[in-house]
């Protein structure tokens, strides 16, 4: 047995019958449909259908670029860290009674002064790999004739 839903489903889809009319380029009412439109799926030129795309070698996004490093960058990063560092530490501390705001905060800027060195070395890291796999690449690309 059909739910409530089901039922108005169908009723909705009888209301809304309709029906495909074939229409001749002089505005006549045909019987059948011409025969441009029985052939929907497109073909190439030699009537072969046409293959499945390849999907590209590294998942069809450009490859992004990483920036440069900079201090500054590395600063901003380390602030967000160490807000979440101070966040984690006062709310976790606060439960126990052992950790004031004064303890929390000196955890935060220790972890903040850490990070901000570490953070430029990950980025010169990241930037200096990219620019050589970027170098191997164009040297193993033959060039192109144009």
């Amino acid at each position: 047995m059909p739910t409530k839903k089901q039922r108005r489903r169908a009723q909705k889809g009888r209301r809304h019958e309709y029906e495909t009319v074939w229409v001749d380029a002089e505005g006549n009412e045909l019987e059948e449909p011409p025969e441009d439109a029985l052939e929907s799926k497109p073909r190439d030129r030699d009537g072969a259908k046409p293959k499945a795309k390849a999907t590209p070698r590294r998942g069809g996004r450009p490859v992004r670029v990483p920036p440069a490093p900079s201090w500054q960058r590395s600063a901003r990063r380390s602030l967000i860290l160490g807000a979440c560092i101070f966040a984690i530490v006062y709310l976790l501390g606060s439960k126990s009674g052992g950790h004031s705001i004064t303890s929390a905060f000196g955890f935060a800027a220790f972890y903040t002064v850490l990070f901000i060195p570490l953070g430029y070395m990950l980025d010169r890291f990241t930037h200096t790999r990219w620019q050589r796999r970027a170098e191997q690449e164009s040297a193993k690309r033959p060039a192109r004739k144009r």
